[in-house]
């Protein structure tokens, strides 16, 4: 097992880092999240964050949102688009590495 730095593997165990993968035979790891519930969480903050902006920005037009929270709001709301992507094209990205794998 590598690990970057200069960190050894006797002293990451000390550091309570473990690894996520379950040892032959024996269940998966069931202490953090699973993958699902993060990407759910992940969605639904997504589309807060998108409604919100919407909402700010129907406000300004009306005059009763000041222009630099809409400006805030519109740019948390394409960070959260960009990471979003990012997420989709790795989860699509994996997916396709997997199908090339012979079996």
């Amino acid at each position: 097992m590598k690990i970057p730095g200069n960190i050894s593997p006797v002293s990451a165990a000390g550091l309570g880092i473990t690894s996520p993968v379950a040892a032959p035979g024996k269940a998966p790891p069931s202490g953090g999240p699973q993958f699902a519930d993060v990407l759910s969480s992940m969605m639904s903050d997504f589309d807060m964050s998108l409604r919100s902006a919407e909402k700010l920005s129907v406000g300004a037009l009306t005059g009763d949102v000041p222009l630099q929270k809409v400006v805030e709001a519109v740019v948390a709301a394409e960070q959260k688009v960009q990471l979003t992507t990012s997420v989709r094209d790795k989860i699509v990205a994996a997916y396709l590495e997997l199908t090339r794998m012979p079996i």
